[in-house]
């Protein structure tokens, strides 16, 4: 079994696919195993590119499983499709136009690890924004000790720590750290390139609820992140060292909009799966492979 499952859903972003499978290829934690939820019109893996990266990956001890998948139900069914492939105790969803440094995967190993979390994210930066600098959006609250289950209910004072993922503002961040410095804080919500404690996120019932949702929805990860940070806590890692590639998004209908969010679910979920059974600790209890499939 890997160390580290690599969930990649991706869908007609061939460029940002191979920029992103790069940043996976180089990775100093080569125990990997990549698996790829392909919706693309075009199958990805025809580019002799990107089948090169996949031996890369292999080469280094890695392993790669793909899948081409029907484009129908949207991004929360390829993340429950993706899910229910894993096998290791650690889960990373990465998105296909994310860049990572070569150490992230494995200081997001150590972290889910040392802290006994929820989740602990790496959150991009859009470096088309280097010079657009936004102090108002720089706040950053630091874990001082151990991650801490906390509620971070929508439209809280907590919940504004979504403007730290804006732009560029995280990368500002992470230059005023003294060198070498590296440091935990508080979200929110993180996207893009998230650690997940496996058998913690099939404990909130993964991302099942994707029935419930209509064909085009965003905010599935901030639902399940809002559930475990209820019960584990999660983080982010600054500096992040990952990066977008900054093409359009794909989730959004023909109108350019979504026509449901996740976070409508909130309280039925929160009702449901907030409260950790009396005398449980973590991930233990044989719910690994725990599935939840909810009615549409």
């Amino acid at each position: 079994m890997a160390t580290v499952d690599v969930l990649l859903p991706t869908y007609n972003r061939l460029e940002s696919l191979i920029l992103t499978l790069s940043g996976v290829a180089a990775q100093t934690l080569c125990d990997l195993r990549v698996v790829v939820a392909d919706q693309s019109g075009v199958s990805a893996r025809e580019s002799p590119v990107v089948r090169t990266l996949l031996r890369v990956i292999e080469a280094r001890g890695g392993s790669v499983e793909w899948h081409e998948r029907p484009q129908v139900h949207g991004i929360a069914e390829q993340r429950d499709f993706l899910l229910r492939q894993a096998t290791a105790d650690a889960a990373l969803y990465l998105d296909d136009d994310v860049f990572m440094e070569p150490w992230v995967v494995a200081r997001l190993l150590e972290v889910l690890r040392e802290q006994g979390c929820g989740f602990v994210g790496a959150f991009p930066a859009g470096l088309s924004h280097r010079d657009d600098v936004r102090p108002e959006q720089q706040r950053i609250e630091c874990w001082e000790g151990p991650v801490q289950p906390e509620i971070v209910e929508p439209d809280s004072p907590e919940w504004q720590r979504f403007h730290l993922h804006r732009a560029a503002n995280l990368w500002h961040v992470a230059q005023r750290l003294a060198p070498g410095e590296r440091r935990l804080y508080k979200v929110a919500w993180v996207a893009s390139c998230v650690l997940y404690d496996r058998a913690k996120l099939l404990a909130v019932g993964g991302f099942g609820f994707w029935r419930r949702l209509p064909r085009w929805h965003s905010g599935e990860e901030v639902l399940a992140q809002n559930l475990l940070l209820r019960r584990w806590g999660g983080c982010a890692i600054v500096p992040s060292g990952s990066y977008y590639s900054q093409v359009p998004t794909t989730v959004l209908n023909e109108r350019g909009t979504v026509e449901g969010h996740a976070l409508a679910l909130l309280p039925e979920m929160v009702a449901r799966y907030a409260a950790a059974p009396e005398g449980s600790e973590g991930s233990e209890g044989g719910e690994c492979d725990t599935f939840v499939d909810f009615p549409a």
